[in-house]
């Protein structure tokens, strides 16, 4: 299986990270994991997702 995983850094603010690390607490997720989750589901209420899968 072939990992096509890239990484980036995003800088936030204090307020943003506290958020992100109290919703990540109570949820039982690390902190990356959700900020993950929160930018890919933007992406998809974008409808980003839906174009790029309906050009494939």
């Amino acid at each position: 299986m072939v990992n096509n995983s890239i990484q980036i850094r995003i800088t936030v603010s204090k307020e943003i990270n506290d958020l992100l690390e109290k919703a990540a607490k109570k949820l039982g997720k690390k902190k990356s994991m959700l900020a993950r989750e929160l930018m890919e589901q933007k992406l998809y209420d974008l409808n980003l997702i839906q174009k790029e899968l309906k050009e494939i």
